[in-house]
């Protein structure tokens, strides 16, 4: 089997063995995700229709339903240590289009936080939470987007915390309350040096 970049060596055994064992299942992990998702994942019967509606799906390796799947298989180490986990857009095109009303959004949701909750998060998205810190925005505006906005007959910056700054500390207190931003630090310096 060819090596992806990110994939455990672990997650590549089970992939090539299509056997599922009872001791690499965890019922709690299922209740978990139930419980943070207030939604039924264990109610899907795999139609597909949350992949064939997703943007990410086309572009990438992401499956949604092979994360519902896991959830309700109790795989906890198999879903959480997939970096696909993180290719989700929540755009809730998948929620919206569920014939069982199950929201698979908020399933992907529930497993990101609980694999946070490991450590187990990308660089470039610890690195969002600490742009977001500092200026509010996950992507801060620069000279090159405020001409645009300008060009268009738009105010250079846009009605947020750019137009806003005062509202930055709001921000910054909720993910102190949380502890998102230093968690963030800790796992970028973990793993950057």
């Amino acid at each position: 089997m060819a090596r992806t970049k990110g994939y455990p060596e672990a997650l590549e055994k089970k992939l090539a063995d299509t056997r599922l064992f009872e001791d690499e299942r965890h019922p709690e992990f299922t209740k978990t995700v139930e419980k943070i998702s207030m939604t039924i994942p264990h109610m899907c019967y795999q139609c597909g229709t949350c992949t064939a509606s997703c943007p990410s799906a086309p572009r990438s390796s992401y499956r949604i339903r092979k994360f519902v799947r896991r959830a309700l298989l109790g795989l906890e180490d198999e879903a959480l240590t997939d970096p696909d986990l993180w290719l989700c857009t929540t755009c809730y095109s998948c929620t919206d289009r569920c014939p069982r009303d199950i929201a698979p959004t908020d399933v992907i949701m529930a497993m990101r936080n609980l694999a946070f909750k490991r450590d187990i998060v990308p660089v470039n998205f610890l690195k969002t939470v600490q742009a977001i810190y500092t200026t509010g925005h996950g992507v801060p505006n620069n000279d090159v987007n405020r001409a645009a906005r300008k060009k268009l007959g738009l105010p250079a910056d846009p009605p947020t915390t750019h137009g806003f700054p005062k509202y930055v500390k709001g921000i910054q207190h909720i993910l102190d309350y949380f502890e998102l931003k230093k968690n963030a630090d800790r796992i970028v310096k973990e793993r950057e040096g």
